[in-house]
């Protein structure tokens, strides 16, 4: 993800979905160096074709998806979230390139060695971590969410906007629904939560994607196989018998259609890959 961001970053101005000047910081070795590459001028337009020949739609569904969850976090901000919690943060940068955020207290939370990792690059990039971040290092297979967010200081009470993102396909049936249930606890009726989904369809068979062969091939090849996924018919319901409302859902293909159009951009996004919206339930 953060080579794509790094990538769409060079892209220019008038064709640009959003600026991610620290997704390069947080790259090493040969991402690290297709990210440069794709900063000069005319040759670096190649960067695109290589990442788009290598992972079809992947690239374009991540950065069309990373715009929308952006809007999404805006907008939550907007109408009074002053907590930022990011699940399974990974090298997301949000919390340093939205200006919305440097007004909200962000809880950054991933597995300690990530963060770790995370940590060090960004000190080569900022000098020192801002004081509007805390990063809540969890083992989920061994850690307590709610325990280990209570000691870095999360507020129950206080409206917040989540984000997770990329997660939810890896995760069993059973870790869903009780990650669920945990965050209907621990956010306040009216924050928002924004995550990702892969369309059941494409995992079972029962809907044709073009795409669903050669990116579930990608994924499981790099250890990662997408398991689990969401009927978009199905979701309200399921949300709601969780304490959540569903308030938008849309693939990333239809995300790119509305981002896209007014940039005089193509982008194909994925059918398969979906963004949904929801509001803890008052």
């Amino acid at each position: 993800m953060a080579v794509f961001r790094a990538v769409e970053t060079a892209e220019p101005a008038s064709r640009r979905l959003f600026e991610d000047h620290y997704a390069e910081a947080l790259l090493t070795g040969k991402l690290k160096a297709l990210a440069a590459f794709a900063r000069l001028p005319a040759i670096g337009r190649a960067a695109t074709w290589f990442l788009d020949i290598g992972w079809p739609r992947t690239r374009s569904s991540a950065v069309v998806r990373t715009r929308a969850i952006d809007d999404l976090v805006r907008q939550a901000i907007r109408d009074g979230a002053r907590q930022f919690l990011m699940l399974g943060a990974g090298f997301d940068s949000r919390p340093y390139r939205l200006p919305e955020a440097r007004g909200t207290v962000v809880f950054e939370v991933d597995h300690p060695s990530t963060q770790t990792a995370k940590r060090a690059r960004l000190a080569r990039r900022l000098g020192s971590a801002l004081d509007h971040v805390r990063f809540v290092p969890v083992d989920f297979e061994k850690d307590s969410l709610a325990d280990a967010l209570h000691r870095a200081g999360f507020q129950i009470g206080e409206c917040t906007v989540a984000v997770w993102e990329g997660v939810v396909s890896y995760l069993t049936a059973e870790a869903v629904d009780h990650n669920f249930r945990t965050l209907a606890r621990l956010l306040a009726p009216g924050s928002s939560l924004i995550f990702t989904y892969v369309h059941r369809g494409a995992l079972d068979g029962s809907v044709a994607f073009a795409e669903a062969s050669r990116w579930k091939s990608s994924v499981g090849s790099a250890g990662e196989p997408f398991i689990f996924g969401f009927d978009p018919g199905e979701l309200a319901d399921y949300l709601a018998a969780r304490g959540f409302t569903l308030t938008s859902d849309e693939s990333t293909a239809a995300a790119a259609a509305r981002y896209c159009a007014p940039l005089h951009r193509r982008e194909p996004g994925s059918e398969l890959y979906r963004i949904a919206g929801t509001r803890r339930a008052l």
